[in-house]
C-alpha cells in the first residue's frame, strides 16, 4: 500500500483542502499539496484557520476502501493524529498529546490542527502545524511552535513526507487487524485524560472527567447522571471540548 510521496507546492491557496475537493482527480492517493500560506483556511465546524508562513499547511487524500466499514473511517482523524505526532517525533522527539480529536498539543499549548472531510470516494486529510513560525502575543497561552520550543529551524518537507509516511504505515496496519494496538498508543498520549472537561454537541453539553478514547474512537467521560449524583461513563463520537480552568 505505502508508495512514493510527492509533494506539490504553492505560494498561496484558499485552503489546500478546498484544492483537493476542487482538484483531487488530478492527483494520485497520498499525493500533498502544500501551501506557504492560505487566505481562507478552516478549521473544523467552519472556524476560520489562521495561516502564517513557516507553517507546515498540507492536504493529501485517502480512496475509499472496498474491504472497510463505514466504523473505519470514522477512526481516520485519530489516526491522522497518531501519524502527526510519530511524523514529529522522527523529526524532534519532544513529548506531543493527542487531543480528541483532531490536535497535537505540545507544552500544555496548541502545535497542530487536523481537519478531516469526504468528498466523492475520498477522504481529504487537511494539517497545519506551527512549525518555524513565531505565534502573536495574543496566542502564546494557547499556540506554540516547533521553533518557540526548540529554538531551531526545521526542513518542512521532510516533516510532511514524514507525517504521510506515517499515515500510510498506521492505514495498512489498521486493515492488518491491528486497530487495538494503535489505539493503545494513541491512550498513551490522551492530552485530556484526567482531565475535567466540558463538552458540547448540538445543543447539549455535558461536563466530567475524561477517561480513555474506546474501541469504536469515542471519548468516555465520567458523569454524574442524576440528582443522586450517580456516576457513569457516557461516550461521545462527536464534540466540541473545552478544559475546565481550575483556580
Amino acid at each position: 500500500m505505502k508508495k512514493n510521496i510527492n509533494l506539490y507546492k504553492f505560494n498561496e491557496l484558499d485552503s489546500t483542502n478546498d484544492y483537493l475537493e476542487r482538484n483531487h482527480k488530478n492527483y494520485e492517493e497520498f499525493d500533498v499539496i502544500c501551501a506557504k500560506n492560505q487566505t481562507h483556511g478552516r478549521a473544523r465546524r467552519r472556524n476560520d484557520w489562521i495561516s502564517m508562513e513557516g507553517m507546515a499547511i498540507f492536504s493529501f487524500f485517502l480512496k475509499e476502501r472496498k474491504n472497510w466499514k463505514i466504523e473505519d473511517y470514522l477512526k481516520l482523524p485519530l489516526i491522522a493524529g497518531l501519524a502527526t505526532i510519530r511524523g514529529l517525533k522522527g523529526i524532534e522527539n519532544l513529548e506531543y498529546k493527542f487531543k480528541w480529536t483532531n490536535d497535537v498539543y505540545l507544552e500544555n499549548k496548541k502545535l497542530c490542527g487536523i481537519l478531516m472531510e469526504k468528498i466523492d470516494d475520498v477522504y481529504i486529510v487537511g494539517i497545519g502545524i506551527n512549525v518555524n513560525n513565531i505565534l502573536p502575543g495574543t496566542l502564546k497561552n494557547k499556540a506554540i511552535s516547533l521553533t518557540q520550543a526548540t529554538n531551531k529551524k526545521y526542513e518542512i518537507d521532510k516533516i510532511v513526507k514524514n507525517i504521510v509516511f506515517e499515515f500510510q504505515i498506521l492505514c495498512e496496519n489498521l486493515e492488518n487487524g491491528l486497530w487495538e494496538d494503535i489505539l493503545t498508543e494513541i491512550n498513551e498520549i490522551n492530552y485530556l485524560k484526567n482531565k475535567e472537561i466540558e463538552l458540547k454537541f448540538g445543543n447539549e453539553a455535558v461536563s466530567g472527567v475524561v477517561r480513555d478514547i474506546n474501541e469504536n474512537g469515542e471519548i468516555e467521560v465520567l458523569v454524574k447522571q442524576d440528582e443522586n449524583e450517580k456516576i457513569v461513563i457516557r461516550s461521545f463520537s462527536i464534540g466540541e471540548v473545552f478544559e475546565k480552568i481550575i483556580f
